[in-house]
């Protein structure tokens, strides 16, 4: 996951302010992949300390990914909340220097989780940190972190991911568990959000998934609102929608006879379905419909009927 992270346009900027000695002394990295913000963080953590001989460095990267250095602390424990107890500790160990070195780290998320107690007690330690103190907070939304917060770190946003390199990310994690076509699916249908991918891999929610996506792109009008009440209420609303927004892409291609960048290429058959089904306005338009589906979902629209919504939009344009 660590070249995943280190793709990044953020990861680029922090390495380039580091090589400047213009280091920030906070940033919020903004990832809505709640499974593997952590992850994230502890590969940006080690870009905040100082150079150092490459086998010092190798150790402390090394201990950095097991949250045991000594120059890196970890807030909260995993699978627990940050408190108003742990910005306290915080607190606390900002006046203690560092052991190894002349900075020490901070690592906090997911920071959205925090209530507005704990987010206050640590305004003015963010805003005024002593000498070789740095924040690394993390963030799976940005909308829960106060105002007050955000100003006083630089925000940096970790945009989801092109879906050729969350299959990569995968087949580098999962080696030959699972087949390619399997894989890209995943990564289709995670909105470019590796955690997304991942959970659908092992739980096997995938399959229902596809088959859901193309029912709701074969059937007719008529049969429309049943199938709605049937698919309406799954947990997978964002998948669903990135799944319907590829076979409607793939299917324009295929249209306009592009089918080497078929990125579903083992469901052509059914993806030339959709192709004869849908008139060409009726493909282009599709993208957009389904981008302002995506948009309601976010702002928790009732999705049964944001979904029905959007499909029959785009079939009156059959």
């Amino acid at each position: 996951m660590e070249r995943l992270w280190q793709s990044t346009r953020a990861f680029a900027l922090v390495k380039s302010e580091k090589e400047k000695d213009a280091l920030s002394h906070a940033y919020l990295l903004i990832y809505e992949d709640e499974r593997n913000l952590r992850s994230l963080l502890r590969t940006f953590a080690k870009l905040l300390f100082e150079p150092a001989e490459e086998k010092q460095t190798l150790r402390r990267d090394k201990l950095i990914d097991n949250e045991n250095f000594a120059d890196c602390l970890f807030f909260p424990e995993k699978g627990k909340k940050l408190t108003v107890e742990d910005a306290e500790k915080i607190r606390e160990e900002s006046t203690i220097s560092p052991v190894e070195g002349e900075r020490k780290v901070f690592v906090l998320g997911d920071f959205a989780q925090a209530n507005i107690q704990t987010q206050n007690k640590l305004l003015k330690l963010l805003e005024e940190p002593p000498q070789g103190v740095f924040f690394l907070l993390g963030a799976s939304s940005a909308y829960p972190v106060l105002q007050t917060v955000l100003s006083r770190s630089k925000q940096l946003e970790i945009l989801p991911f092109p879906i050729e390199e969350i299959t990569l990310a995968l087949t580098r994690i999962y080696g030959n568990k699972y087949d390619k076509n399997t894989l890209t699916l995943c990564a289709a249908a995670s909105g470019g959000i590796l955690g997304e991918a991942q959970s659908m891999l092992e739980g096997g929610n995938y399959k229902l998934l596809i088959e859901s996506a193309f029912s709701l792109c074969l059937c007719d009008r008529a049969r429309l609102p049943l199938l709605i009440k049937n698919i309406g209420e799954t947990k997978y609303k964002k998948q669903l929608l990135s799944l319907l927004r590829l076979i409607f892409r793939d299917a324009l291609l295929i249209k306009t006879e592009m089918q080497n960048a078929l990125l579903l290429l083992f469901e052509k058959e059914r993806l030339s379905e959709v192709a004869n089904l849908y008139s060409l306005p009726a493909l282009l338009y599709a993208q957009e419909a389904i981008g302002k589906a995506e948009k309601e979902v976010q702002f928790n629209a009732v999705f049964p009927q944001c979904l029905e919504l959007c499909i029959s939009n785009i079939k009156r344009k059959i």
